[in-house]
């Protein structure tokens, strides 16, 4: 009796091993031609795909391996989809009766080639209209009725709920620009409907970033081919913003019109993530509490990014440029193009910046070079220039920043000027005019030549001229100022000799 038992037991064991292994080792070809026919004939595209196995262990699947999909004709050198394989796991009970009910969808290391027209139409455009001919799920019976003809096949499949992306990669590439590729692509999609919103989350790696993630949740309206987006964040470096909006004409050209609004940031991770695009300087240190407003809208092929930030006491560390307390509101767009990214900026501001530093110039030197000054302060030893406060009123366009107002004031100078600087080299071209404080007038004594430089309030003003790289640029007389006042040859080679009395035996 023992022995009999044994061998039974044996041969059970023999045989859930076999349910468990051989399936693993057996080509489903009769999936491949039969039913990948289907999926060609209704995407009008060519469908390659390496084995078909079958798996019940750890949980009963189908593995699809080095799946590929050709593009349309309009693209015929590039291929539109490809990935190391593809998993369908399966639910036990309708696979044993011949039905395959996938409960999630699974693709390793895809890669997914996009094209966009000039139009902003994409290589997927001609997928619009077609439709998988999928097996629905079970309904009620219904009464017999007269035979009809023989409808198209389709797949014994049901749309899983559950849809996974591992390790993918997806590469944008537009007529005239240059390709963008996007790594490290994660997307976990569950509780999947077309009739309400459902949960996910994608992240992805990007050159100079640590990883972008994005959550919550999505909605799809198939009629207007419309994606939804509800009580979504992003999550970028230490920068938290939540994500509000929809994505419309998928299936077309689509129609972008999201936003992302804060009015709680640190300003710190604003600029680490600007920096690398290349809009903010890297050699900046930045801190402080602001507000950040972010809309992307347009179609795809003129998309605009509007940004408007409002600084609230952020400290500025910059060793090229400007150090001190700022406050003030900055609005700028950037449409999608082909140019660089400061030709194509626009927007305008107002900042203001208290008990700072200039760390690229020294005012009262420079005012001593090209005059013959000998000096005014033991504190401006240093090449930088002390304010009390620092306002600019500008304006942004074709690479150029223009600032329509310039004013600066420190204990022993007022400065009021404008002029411009180039975005993508970081070049000055600026007209100010120094007018020493009282203290330092009321030493200068008297003469012909001081009084020329007198304005109406009895100080003494220089007009100057910056220009060259931000970072050292030159600081001469402005001779066109001075022409304007009336001086003349004589009178400005005086100028010198004028501005070494200035302070002797300081």
């Amino acid at each position: 009796m023992k022995k009999f038992l044994g061998i039974g037991i044996g041969i059970i064991g023999l045989l859930i091993g076999a349910v468990l292994v051989v399936p693993a080792f057996v080509d489903l070809g009769i999936f491949k031609r039969t039913y990948l026919p289907i999926i060609e004939e209704a995407i009008r595209r060519r469908v390659d795909v390496g084995e078909v196995r079958l798996s019940l262990i750890p949980t009963p699947s189908i593995r699809l391996s080095n799946l590929r999909v050709s593009d349309s004709p309009a693209f015929s050198d590039n291929t539109f989809f490809a990935t190391q394989q593809l998993q369908l796991r399966l639910k036990l009970w309708p696979l044993l009766l011949g039905r395959f009910e996938v409960t999630e969808f699974v693709l390793e290391k895809p890669v997914i080639n996009l094209l966009k027209k000039p139009d902003g139409t994409f290589n997927y455009a001609d997928l619009a209209d077609k439709e998988i001919p999928l097996a629905k799920k079970s309904a009620s019976k219904k009464k017999k009725t007269p035979s009809k003809p023989q409808e198209t096949p389709t797949l014994p499949f049901v749309v899983p709920s559950r849809m996974r992306i591992k390790d993918g990669q997806l590469n944008l590439e537009t007529k005239g620009q240059k390709p963008v590729v996007i790594n490290g692509i994660d997307l976990f999609v569950r509780d999947f409907t077309s009739d309400e919103p459902f949960p996910y989350r994608a992240s992805f790696s990007y050159p100079g970033l640590k990883t972008v993630a994005l959550e919550g949740w999505l909605s799809y309206q198939e009629e207007q081919a419309t994606l939804k987006l509800k009580k979504n964040h992003l999550k970028v470096e230490n920068l938290l913003l939540p994500v509000e909006g929809n994505v419309s004409h998928l299936s077309t050209a689509p129609l972008v019109n999201l936003s992302l609004s804060s009015d709680s940031l640190d300003a710190k991770a604003i600029f680490q993530v600007l920096s690398v695009f290349g809009l903010a300087p890297r050699d900046t240190e930045i801190s402080g509490p602001m507000g950040l407003d972010i809309t992307l809208s347009g179609p795809s092929s003129r998309m605009v990014t509007q940004v408007r930030g409002q600084f609230k006491g952020v400290r500025v560390d910059g060793k090229r440029a400007l150090k001190g307390n700022l406050n003030g509101e900055v609005f700028v767009k950037l449409p999608l193009g082909g140019t660089s990214a400061s030709r194509r900026l626009q927007g305008d501001g107002k900042l203001v910046a208290k008990d700072g530093e200039l760390t690229n110039v020294d005012l009262i030197k420079k005012v001593q070079r090209v005059t013959g000054l000998i000096g005014l302060s033991k504190e401006q030893s240093r090449e930088v220039t002390t304010f009390k406060t620092l306002e600019t009123d500008f304006i942004v366009g074709e690479g150029v920043a223009e600032f329509k107002r310039i004013y600066m004031v420190n204990p022993e100078m007022e400065v009021h000027g404008n002029g411009t600087m180039t975005l993508e080299h970081a070049a000055l071209n600026m007209g100010i005019e120094t007018a020493l404080s009282p203290q330092v007038t009321g030493r200068t004594g008297k003469g012909k030549t001081m009084a020329f430089f007198k304005d109406s309030q009895g100080r003494i003003v220089v007009p100057l001229k910056i220009t060259g790289p931000v970072e050292n640029p030159a600081v001469n007389l402005d001779v066109e100022k001075l022409a304007q006042k009336g001086m003349t040859q004589s009178m400005e080679k005086s100028v010198g000799s004028f501005f070494k009395q200035l302070f002797r035996g300081r």
